[in-house]
């Protein structure tokens, strides 16, 4: 039973995650055997009530606390459709999903730190799997779609308002929308239960959703509802700390943002999966890097605040790594020189491979 549901999991996309036993007991240890029974029916991974009344022998009073208590552990996610408002129940995926709810309310105990454990396992298991076979894996990955989109800091795209812009605009991102909520983050709240606290000191309440999507979080206690000039006060408290903003789709990439991350390089799920070598960074962008060189002093600010390591020091000159720049004008907003500004460039896509590591760890030797 515990195989088959485990592969429903997979079967719901999302990053690409090997079936084993590490799996298995974060299945185990994040879900009961009936639910995990009833889980069997997603072999499709949406489904609305009535699909779900005709694949159980439930009654409605027990598949209504079952949804609900799934819901409530951020199994399920229950959207009304945007075409018929009927409710439709989708089984989220492993990873971005399933390994985020555990953490979005700022919890600590011994459940969180099990899964915390269990996670960090399964990515060490990741990166022994690619670097295993990094030049066959990093081909599929290059067919891969990005998982999210870098938004630059407001502050800098100050100088393009007056271009028709797409969504990356953040301050238009959050004054669009009516229903915000906010969450802890779940990726620091994750290091914090391994006790690896973040190396910023940053606002740990700062991932936000939009509309149905934030209703749910907000119904099931996930984030609290917040006011558009409380949002932007986050935001501006983010841009300081040097927090990569990323605007998360939950649907197709480029079109309205469901959630909005404020993201360190030492925490990001993201991040971390690139840097332990399992996934490549893989995004899009509109904007990249310049500097002024008559204005650069060369005094490595914006190497120090490039979270990918896409800017070098020549001489006493700061240089852009074009291929690798993601565009999140960190580097601008930090330069105090103001040697350095983000152009335009349309929408970009940017892939840098996984780094090929020297070692692997001992456990896999």
């Amino acid at each position: 039973m515990w195989l088959r549901t485990a592969r429903n999991f997979v079967s719901a996309g999302g990053a690409p995650i090997p079936i084993n036993d590490t799996l298995i007991e974060l299945l185990q240890t994040l879900i009961t055997e009936d639910q995990a029974k009833f889980l069997l029916i997603f072999r499709k991974r949406s489904l609305n009530i009535d699909q779900i009344k005709d694949r159980t022998e439930l009654d409605d009073i027990t598949l209504n606390k079952m949804l609900n208590e799934l819901m409530d552990n951020g199994i399920l996610i229950g959207l009304p459709s945007r075409s018929t408002g009927i409710m439709v129940y989708t089984l989220v995926s492993i990873l971005p999903g399933l390994i985020e709810y555990p953490f979005m309310r700022g919890e600590k105990g011994k459940k969180q730190m099990a899964v915390a454990k269990l996670m960090d396992k399964l990515f060490d298991e990741l990166s022994h799997l690619t670097q295993s076979n990094y030049n066959a894996i990093v081909e599929q990955f290059k067919s891969g779609n990005p998982m999210d989109r870098v938004v630059p800091v407001n502050k800098e795209i100050q100088q393009y308002q007056d271009v028709v812009l797409p969504y990356e605009v953040i301050k238009s991102i959050i004054e669009r929308n009516e229903i915000i909520s906010v969450n802890y983050c779940y990726c620091r709240n994750w290091k914090d239960n391994l006790q690896e606290p973040c190396n910023l000191e940053n606002p740990k309440l700062s991932c936000f959703q939009f509309g149905r999507y934030a209703q749910f979080l907000i119904d099931h206690d996930f984030g609290k509802p917040i006011s558009k000039a409380e949002a932007l006060e986050i935001l501006k408290e983010a841009e300081e700390d040097g927090l990569i903003h990323k605007a998360i789709h939950l649907k197709n990439p480029g079109q309205e943002e469901d959630a909005f991350c404020n993201c360190c390089n030492c925490c990001c799920q993201l991040f971390q999966l690139y840097k332990r070598g399992i996934f490549p960074f893989h995004t899009l962008t509109y904007y990249i890097a310049r500097v002024d060189e008559e204005k650069c002093t060369g005094c490595g600010t914006c190497s120090q605040k490039c979270p990918i390591e896409a800017i070098e020091l020549i001489g006493t000159l700061s240089t852009t790594i074009l291929e690798r720049c993601i565009g999140c004008g960190l580097c601008a907003h930090h330069c105090p020189e103001k040697a350095r500004s983000l152009e335009r460039t349309g929408l970009r896509e940017v892939f840098i491979p996984p780094p090929q590591l020297s070692q692997i760890n001992q456990h896999f030797s």
